[in-house]
């Protein structure tokens, strides 16, 4: 599948492959897909990404996504090109932090880049959702395609539900899909899909990455083009109202990626850019809450269901590093953390930590000195645990 630019078409659907270093496997057993079924449906959540259908691979998965247009109906496309790199962003690297931490390993996990071919939705989706589901037999890893655990074929032969429960976030697009068969089961769809034709779609999709009628690819080469020839700063659509900021913490220095029309500008916040001209005082404003986190220690309350007492803990973030004293007690070492800052100037953090009984992950949002989130915790042969906090206090830490 060729690497098209990260442009977004409206309406269109998008074929996500993301593979492991080459040999390498990325789902060891069964708790690593239940760990990236959990982080899928988080991030589709948090980045308004519609879930069609997936297959997770020993050393390589497939999603068919959309950009959800209820979520936010007034985006520019550039802004929906953002929140689905956004949303494979956060899915893969939580992943590999997730796998690394697990299996006492370093650096990446995914061979490369995810890559997506455009699809047009229109007489494409179920076709779609079909030959990701038929990958597992092809590759015989199972006899019968709708016998394979980890893809969401069950979901859509409404097999299985308590099996199938955690997957139930996929259920109003499964539906959608499936208002497209007509007086046939989906699994006589399947059955159905001429093996040519599933060898033309696997053609197409490698040859040029696009999928649909020829008018369809006509439109999306010219955008593509018009992309290429127009320069990034023109067709990523973002006004200096509405520029994209990206930061990240090295040490103890902060840097920030702004995308204006007038360009990428990459830097950092303790130095004086005169080319950031335009965006100065948002850049001073975002400066002074990030060090709000930076070099700082919160005392935090945290609460858990209806049967568990409230409790408290340390956050400590310094030099890149975040810790928590509760975790840390409980053999959970500091971890790197990410940082991003919305345009409300609110600072929004994020964390895994791996031990050798589980993981951690942390979400937390500042503003205005006062940081709440949640904790997700997923101990092996526990059932999950989800929490909340809230700062109660905080001080620098010198």
């Amino acid at each position: 599948m060729p690497r098209l630019p990260r442009i977004h078409i409206e309406g269109a659907l998008y074929f996500i492959t993301s593979r492991g270093e080459i040999n390498e496997s990325i789902f060891k057993d069964e708790g690593d897909y239940k760990m990236f079924l959990e982080l899928m449906k988080r991030y589709q959540e948090q980045f308004g990404v519609k879930i069609f259908a997936f297959c997770l691979m020993p050393d390589h998965f497939h999603i068919l996504v959309e950009i959800e247009k209820s979520i936010k109906e007034d985006q520019s496309s550039a802004q929906k090109t953002q929140e689905m790199s956004d949303f494979m962003q956060s899915l893969n690297n939580n992943y590999t932090k997730y796998y690394n931490g697990r299996y006492n390993l370093k650096g990446h996990l995914f061979r490369e880049r995810y890559k997506s071919a455009i699809i047009q939705k229109e007489n494409n989706l179920l076709k779609m959702t079909a030959y990701l589901h038929l990958n597992p037999e092809k590759l015989a890893l199972a006899e019968d395609a709708k016998d394979y655990p980890y893809s969401s074929y069950q979901l859509y032969l409404y097999n299985d539900p308590v099996k199938q429960a955690d997957l139930q976030f996929l259920r109003d697009a499964v539906n959608e899909a499936l208002s497209f068969l007509g007086n046939q089961s989906y699994g006589e769809f399947v059955r159905g899909l001429d093996p040519e034709e599933g060898a033309s779609i696997h053609k197409r999709l490698n040859r040029g990455g696009i999928l649909g009628s020829e008018e369809f690819v006509a439109m999306v080469k010219s955008e593509v083009e018009a992309y290429q020839a127009g320069g990034l700063g023109q067709k990523l659509e973002i006004n200096a109202k509405n520029y994209y900021k990206l930061f990240f913490v090295l040490g103890s220095v902060v840097f920030v990626l702004v995308a204006t029309l007038g360009g990428l500008y990459f830097v950092s916040l303790r130095k004086k850019v005169q080319t950031l001209s335009k965006t100065e005082a948002a850049a001073k404003a975002t400066n002074h809450q990030l060090d709000a986190l930076n070099s700082s220690e919160w005392q935090v309350k945290i609460i858990g269901g209806p049967q568990k007492p409230e409790d408290a803990d340390i956050l400590t973030f310094i030099n890149g590093k975040f810790v928590s004293a509760r975790m840390n007690s409980l053999g959970y070492p500091g971890s790197n953390y990410s940082i991003a800052v919305q345009e409300d100037n609110k600072v929004v953090w994020e964390t895994m930590q791996s031990s050798a009984s589980g993981i951690v992950s942390w979400h937390g949002e500042l503003e205005q000195d006062k940081m709440t989130g949640v904790i997700s915790l997923r101990e092996n042969g526990k059932d999950p645990q989800d929490f909340s906090f809230v700062s109660i206090a905080h001080r620098r830490k010198k």
